[in-house]
């Protein structure tokens, strides 16, 4: 787990500045990074040299430019997953309708404990309350990694048959999960206010945007 002071500590309506805000924000998006990383190092593409060489501006950036999920535990981050729209210059979806899942993680004391499901879930509302005319999510999987394949399958992500090789030749494998009636009876279940506070009581773990000062699930039902 890593400390996130922002998360335990938001100044909503506070003298504090939002220059402070997104730095204390941008703190906890990095250590988070730095934690996932050094847990997980073969389901990232980057290192931690490569987080802590990137300026506080570009995660600024990244903030406001994609959506960036954390599930924390008594001000720790102990899960996070982004959702960015498609690269012009090498996805083929269009932007207005996509989005792709990136960069998820969970502590690897809390596995096993559906906080996946739960936090990839809650990742799929934030971006359907910003966007409610996205059709699909996509992903890309190492094809070793099995665990994570399991949960896409079980989430009712399907295989689109294509593939690719990463910047380090593993082949990754691309998922996607259409926008349905289905999708949205599972997410409101997932963001439940009760669900919520069942999973918060029995795990102590809670869930909320990256750069939002309110993003707690009563927004999404």
């Amino acid at each position: 787990m890593t400390d996130c002071g922002a998360g335990a500590e938001r100044p909503i309506g506070s003298s504090a500045g939002p220059s402070l805000w997104l730095q204390q924000e941008v703190q906890c998006l990095r250590n988070a990074l730095r934690e996932a990383i050094r847990t997980s190092p073969g389901s990232f593409l980057t290192t931690v040299e490569d987080v802590d060489g990137k300026a506080d501006d570009y995660w600024i950036g990244e903030i406001r430019s994609s959506t960036r999920v954390v599930a924390e535990r008594d001000g720790a981050v102990v899960g996070i997953a982004a959702g960015k729209a498609p690269d012009g210059d090498k996805d083929p979806e269009d932007r207005s309708d996509s989005r792709y899942i990136e960069s998820v993680w969970i502590a690897p004391g809390l596995r096993g404990n559906r906080l996946g499901k739960r936090l990839i879930t809650y990742l799929m509302a934030a971006e359907l309350r910003k966007n409610p005319n996205i059709k699909q999510f996509l992903l890309w999987v190492f094809e070793t990694n099995s665990s994570a394949i399991s949960l896409y399958k079980h989430m009712k992500f399907s295989d689109t048959q294509a593939r690719q090789d990463g910047p380090d030749f593993r082949t990754e494998i691309k998922y996607r999960r259409d926008v349905n009636h289905e999708t949205w009876a599972a997410i409101a279940e997932t963001v439940d206010e009760s669900v919520h506070a069942v999973v918060k009581q029995k795990h102590g773990v809670t869930y909320r945007v990256v750069g939002e000062r309110d993003s707690t699930q009563s927004r999404f039902r």
